[in-house]
C-alpha cells in the first residue's frame, strides 16, 4: 500500500509540473530574461559585510549560466575571509530555467561546504551531494535549483503570469516553491530609486520571511533581496551597479 501511495504521489505531482508548463505563455525566441551584470551590497543585521556579484550569460548553444559570488569584506566575514559560489548551468524550458547542474562552494578561514547538483535526464534522475552525503531525486521538466529560481521568478513577472510556483531542487528533494506579488513599491538603493514589483515567497511554517523587489524598467532584475530567520537576523542584498 505505502508503495502504491508513493507511486501516485509522484504521478500527481509530474502531472501537476506538466499543468504548469502547459498554462504558462508561450515567449519568443529572445530569453525570458536578458543577460545582466549587477553589483550588490551585503548586509547583515542593518550593518554592510560584503559584496555580492551576479551574472546572467549564455555560454553554449542552449546553455546558459547563473553566477553569483558573495565574498567578506567587512567585520567578522572579512576576517573569516568568507567567500560563497553558486553557479547554475541550465536551459530556458518555456519561462524557466531547467537544471543541468548546480555547484555551490563556501569558504571561510576555518570551514569549508561544497554542495551540488547533475541532471540526468535520459534517466529522470538528479545525483544530489552535499559533504559526505549523497541522494538520488527525480528529475521533472522544468525544475530549476535554488539559485536559478530568482530568473524563474523574474521572467514570470515580465510575461504577466498569475501563478508563482516553481519546481525546485534542494540538496535531499525536489519541492514546490510558491510566491505571491505583494504590490508594488518604490525601492531606494545605492544604485538610485526603482519602481518596484514585490514579491514574498509563502511557506507552509511561520518565521522565516524571504522578500524580493523586481524593476520592470530594468529586465525585472531583482534590485534588493531581504532574508530575514525566525530568530529575527536579516541579512540583505542591495543594488550597486547594473549593466546589461
Amino acid at each position: 500500500m505505502a508503495g502504491w501511495r508513493t507511486t501516485m504521489r509522484r504521478w500527481i505531482e509530474g502531472a501537476l509540473a506538466a499543468l504548469l508548463l502547459a498554462s504558462l505563455p508561450a515567449v519568443a525566441k529572445d530569453p525570458p530574461v536578458a543577460p545582466f551584470r549587477a553589483e550588490y551590497v551585503a548586509a547583515r543585521n542593518g550593518s554592510d559585510i560584503g559584496t555580492a556579484h551576479s551574472t546572467l550569460a549564455s555560454v553554449e548553444g542552449e546553455t546558459w549560466e547563473f553566477l553569483t559570488q558573495t565574498r567578506g569584506t567587512s567585520g567578522l566575514a572579512a576576517l573569516a575571509r568568507l567567500e560563497v559560489m553558486e553557479k547554475s548551468e541550465f536551459r530556458w524550458n518555456g519561462l524557466l530555467p531547467e537544471l543541468i547542474q548546480y555547484d555551490y562552494r563556501q569558504r571561510a578561514a576555518w570551514s569549508s561546504r561544497e554542495r551540488s547538483l547533475r541532471v540526468d535526464a535520459a534517466a529522470g534522475t538528479i545525483a544530489s551531494v552535499d559533504r559526505d552525503k549523497a541522494y538520488t531525486l527525480r528529475f521533472e521538466p522544468g525544475v530549476s535549483d535554488r539559485n536559478a529560481v530568482a530568473l524563474a521568478i523574474a521572467a514570470a513577472l515580465a510575461a504577466d503570469a498569475t501563478e508563482l510556483r516553481f519546481r525546485v531542487a534542494d540538496k535531499e528533494s525536489v519541492e514546490w516553491q510558491t510566491y505571491r506579488r505583494a504590490g508594488t513599491e518604490t525601492m531606494v538603493t545605492p544604485a538610485g530609486s526603482f519602481e518596484t514589483i514585490r514579491v514574498e515567497r509563502v511557506r507552509e511554517k511561520p518565521g522565516r520571511t524571504t522578500t524580493s523587489w523586481f524593476a520592470p524598467s530594468h529586465g525585472y532584475v531583482p534590485v534588493r533581496i531581504l532574508h530575514r530567520e525566525a530568530d529575527g537576523e536579516t541579512f540583505d542584498l542591495r543594488l550597486v551597479r547594473l549593466q546589461h
